[in-house]
Formats: C-alpha cells, sequence, structure tokens
C-alpha cells in the first residue's frame, strides 16, 4: 500500500485535530501521519497548496523549504484549517478540527470547487495563529 503524506499532519501530531482518513505512522524522523485515501490526500493536498499561496506575501517569506520557518507552515496548517471552519460554522471552537475530510467536503459543498474557497479570507487566521511553547 503507498503512503500518502498528510498535508496537514502538523495538525494531526498535536492531538487537537482528528481525520478519519489519517493513520500513524513512524518514519525516520519519527512519528507521522498517512492519509489512507488518494483522493482525500489530493484535494487536501491542493487546499494545503492554496493555503500557503495566500498566507506567503502576509508572512513576508517565499515558499522555499531552506529558507521558510517551520513555524510559517504550523501556521498555515493550524490556522487556514480554523478560519475554514469559521467560515463554514461561526459558532465553532477554535481550539481544534474534530475532522479534516469532514471539513474539507462540507468547504467543497458550500463553495462548489476547491478552487473556489476564499483562502485569501483565511489569511487573518493564520498570521494570527499562536504557536503553543514546548512544555
Amino acid at each position: 500500500m503507498e503512503e500518502y503524506k498528510c498535508a496537514f499532519s502538523n495538525t494531526l501530531i498535536t492531538g487537537q485535530f482528528g481525520c478519519d482518513k489519517a493513520e500513524q505512522v513512524t518514519r525516520r524522523g519519527g512519528p507521522d501521519i498517512a492519509c489512507t485515501s488518494e483522493a482525500a490526500h489530493q484535494r487536501c493536498e491542493k487546499l494545503f497548496q492554496q493555503m500557503k499561496a495566500a498566507a506567503l506575501p502576509a508572512f513576508g517569506v517565499e515558499d522555499d523549504l531552506l529558507s521558510m520557518p517551520h513555524s510559517v507552515l504550523v501556521k498555515i496548517q493550524h490556522g487556514g484549517l480554523l478560519g475554514l471552519q469559521r467560515l463554514l460554522d461561526a459558532a465553532a471552537g477554535s481550539e481544534g478540527v474534530k475532522n479534516i475530510h469532514v471539513l474539507v467536503d462540507q468547504a467543497v459543498e458550500k463553495y462548489s470547487h476547491l478552487d473556489a474557497i476564499p483562502c485569501p479570507a483565511l489569511v487573518q487566521d493564520m498570521t494570527g495563529y499562536k504557536l503553543r511553547r514546548r512544555g
């Protein structure tokens, strides 16, 4: 079985977010998250790339893994999903997302297509996301 690295793995490793398509795996670098569905992986990866394209100018960094701080990717993943949840349900909590796969399904249903999701509207959520300090 081919493993697909989850586009939102940083959110799932914290335990504050969940996804019914996620499976914990162990890689050389330690624990990681794989997606059990190729179709879901492709959708989430495309959504993450759209979020990243909208957010990077606001962070003032380029899409370069060698120079981009890891914290920027974490903020894009966490803040982007929380912002998307906020757009879909203003009463939703700001601590986490129960099921990322369902959230993406709901967004596609509301906006009719993945490309129509208003990622620029999520930029403030991404730049404003506060990283948790290690204990």
